[in-house]
């Protein structure tokens, strides 16, 4: 059953999945309306789940589960994905791409390779303040306070300590 984010627990399972481009206003619409239609027929074991379903920073899906009231299972969680893979495939962008990093410079979100990170740390293309998207978020708590951090905060940490 669609539940408004606001009213999720804080508990709440959740999942964040990154475009690989940013959407357009038509993609975002398409998203939330297949989205809550997805999340009002979504359950677990013939249960309902209490779920919802945001766009955010035009790039990222965010979807959750309150599992105070049910819980996801495997199944669950398999038809989520198949959700999202219908998403990829009828907007032609890759959401289950986890090569990319996410950055907020100003008001854009900016994608750098994996790979690149290191080198961009070390020639001072992302500071230790840049804010970078931390997707490994697993809850509604922790998306609220964990998602969106300092670079030197992250992952990367152990990239600013090699600097000094």
């Amino acid at each position: 059953m669609y539940t408004d984010f606001s009213d999720l627990d804080d508990n709440s399972r959740l999942w964040v999945y990154q475009a690989d481009r940013k959407l357009t206003e038509n993609e975002k619409e398409f998203i939330l309306m297949n989205g809550k239609a997805f999340v009002d027929s979504w359950t677990a074991h013939n249960k309902t789940l209490h779920a919802s379903i945001e766009v955010k920073y035009d790039q990222f899906i965010v979807l959750a589960v309150d599992e105070t009231k049910s819980q996801a299972t495997g199944c669950s969680i398999d038809k989520s994905v198949h959700f999202i893979r219908a998403i990829e495939n009828e907007l032609n962008i890759n959401l289950l791409d986890k090569s990319k990093v996410a950055f907020l410079k100003g008001e854009e979100v900016v994608l750098e390779n994996l790979p690149s990170i290191k080198s961009k740390v070390e020639g001072n293309e992302i500071s230790a303040d840049l804010l970078t998207f931390n997707n490994m978020v697993t809850t509604k708590a922790d998306f609220n306070s964990k998602w969106l951090i300092p670079a030197s905060e992250s992952w990367m940490s152990r990239f600013f300590k090699e600097k000094v």
